[in-house]
């Protein structure tokens, strides 16, 4: 899974960890940390999601740009 790409709304995310935690039923889950440049400043910054996850819309920012709500202006 390290090395895995994904696009969301053109912006670049690649798998660069995978980690184990055990679930409060004692099963296993398998987590992604994936890394992309924020989409305000550039500078890269990391998230994690699980691997077992349908749903893939990740932040777009980093911590120190995050809006919640605010949409990223695509650039033409």
């Amino acid at each position: 899974m390290i090395g895995t790409v994904q696009y969301y709304r053109g912006q670049r995310y690649e798998v660069v960890e995978t980690t184990e935690r055990r679930r409060k039923d004692g099963s296993i889950a398998t987590i992604l940390h994936w890394q992309s440049p924020c989409a305000q400043c550039g500078e890269p910054f990391r998230l994690t999601t699980p691997a077992a996850s349908s749903k893939f819309q990740p932040n777009r920012r980093c911590v120190k740009h995050k809006r919640p709500g605010i949409r990223v202006k695509e650039s033409a």
